[in-house]
């Protein structure tokens, strides 16, 4: 089977990027790569990039005419990215791990498989206890680690999602090579898997390519465009650079008032967020197309890899089920692959309750980050992202048109403010108990206060 598969030039038709198979790798470019070929498009991210100009030179006209010199400090991010050499070295023992341990193991169970009746039952059991041992082991001992040395927000968000990437990872390796042992056919039916157990270099590019779908192959280009890697990896820097502005310059202010006022009230509660409300948007145009394009282009440039169909246009999205399809077909592939499918499986085919365990998966793993970063348990992001996601999702399953795609796209910076608020608030009642006040006191008292006016 030939490893490369190499394309030489991506495939950036229309249809490559419409009606799409869950877990399908064929060559293409990504969405924006082909808006951004647009004169019209490519206007509107001009328009973006000198907003962001004239943001960043407002502040330094600002410095130079009150201070005479610039006045940037970095507090903020020396704050967020404290204790960066403990994350390198947590890093690299969870990466060493989940390169040997995971593919040895797995080669060592498949290899040895040669009992048969109940001693090959037992055999498979042990393997299957020692594989859930060392997931137990993958999800605790850096969530261990991190409250230990008390990592700060970004350095613990750092291991955290690396460690639940790496997670995924291996579990789909174990999974399609089981699959691969196990089949009494012995015979795969998806081109990109071979019959044979998995080489540890395939593995070993498996690990660094943008994707969490394991095949022994997938389309590559036949060479790397060096000029793309670091124009893809400096945006990403200045991505970086311009979210720092916007949280130390914009959200930073916003958040000092639930530290420093004593008198909070429901006005002032919805004013912050609002004021959170428009920075916010920005903070999530930047990320998303700082991961989703710059950072993800960037490793696929670097590895070959040519499918870089990464996202949809989640944006025109007219129901929730398409938004949640779309907006990041990475981690859907992987629910829709090893929890939708087998879930299906396991109901006769019927939808609602894998749908249902899905959504309440995904809004776990969301909460479990918040958790473990913030260091407190405050579940508003599980009922806001779970129960709130799946409400729409079936009470709205079907297109409901262009408006439905304004509700979406008014709903997200709204959902965005709410939740930094209401940990920001939350964070500043339990540090500083003394003279706070939680939020459902406050709620009770406006409406004391109303009722007394009227």
């Amino acid at each position: 089977m030939n490893t490369h598969r190499d394309s030489g030039s991506i495939n950036t038709s229309k249809s490559s990027t419409k009606h799409r198979k869950t877990g399908e790798f064929v060559a293409r470019e990504s969405l924006f790569t082909e808006l951004f070929h647009n004169s019209h498009i490519n206007c509107v991210r001009n328009g973006f990039i000198a907003g962001f100009i004239l943001m960043v030179l407002r502040h330094l006209v600002d410095d130079l005419l009150h201070y005479g010199r610039l006045n940037w400090t970095f507090e903020l991010l020396f704050l967020a990215f404290g204790q960066l050499h403990i994350v390198i070295i947590i890093w690299s023992i969870m990466t060493l791990c989940t390169t040997f341990i995971v593919y040895y193991g797995t080669y060592i169970w498949a290899n040895n498989r040669k009992f048969s009746g109940t001693s090959l039952k037992l055999y498979d059991m042990f393997w299957l206890l020692m594989y859930i041992c060392y997931i137990m082991g993958l999800l605790i001992i850096p969530c261990w680690q991190v409250n230990k040395y008390q990592l700060p927000f970004a350095c613990a968000t750092t291991v955290i999602l690396e460690q639940l990437r790496q997670l995924m990872k291996t579990h789909s390796f174990v999974r399609e090579n089981a699959g691969k042992i196990l089949s009494q056919s012995n015979k795969s039916t998806d081109p990109l898997l071979s019959s044979e157990f998995s080489h540890f270099n395939q593995y070993l590019y498996f690990l660094y390519a943008p994707t969490l779908i394991f095949r022994d192959v997938y389309p590559r280009t036949s060479t790397i465009r060096w000029n793309v890697v670091f124009k893809m990896f400096g945006q990403y820097l200045t991505c970086g650079f311009l979210v720092y502005h916007i949280l130390a310059y914009s959200w930073m202010p916003v958040f000092a008032r639930c530290f420093t006022e004593t008198d909070l009230t429901l006005k002032s509660a919805i004013t912050s967020i609002f004021d959170l409300m428009l920075p916010g948007v920005l903070i999530i145009i930047l990320c998303y197309y700082g991961f989703f394009y710059c950072w993800l282009i960037g490793f696929a440039e670097l590895l070959r890899f040519a499918d870089r169909m990464f996202h949809e246009d989640w944006w025109n999205s007219a129901s929730s089920a398409t938004f949640w399809r779309t907006w990041n077909i990475i981690v859907h592939d992987w629910l829709y692959a090893y929890v939708y499918e087998d879930l299906s499986k396991l109901c006769s085919g019927k939808k609602t309750l894998p749908t249902i365990c899905v959504t309440i998966l995904s809004a776990i793993l969301h909460e479990y980050w918040l958790t473990i970063v913030s260091g407190i348990f405050y579940p508003v992001l599980f009922v806001w992202y779970g129960l709130f996601g799946m409400l729409l999702r079936f009470a709205f399953p079907r297109s409901k048109g262009p408006l439905w795609s304004l509700f979406f796209l008014l709903m997200i910076p709204v959902y965005f403010a709410t939740i930094a608020y209401l940990y920001a608030l939350e964070m500043s009642i339990r540090y500083f108990s003394w003279n706070r006040q939680t939020f459902g006191n406050v709620m009770i008292k406006n409406g004391n206060e109303s009722k007394v006016d009227l």
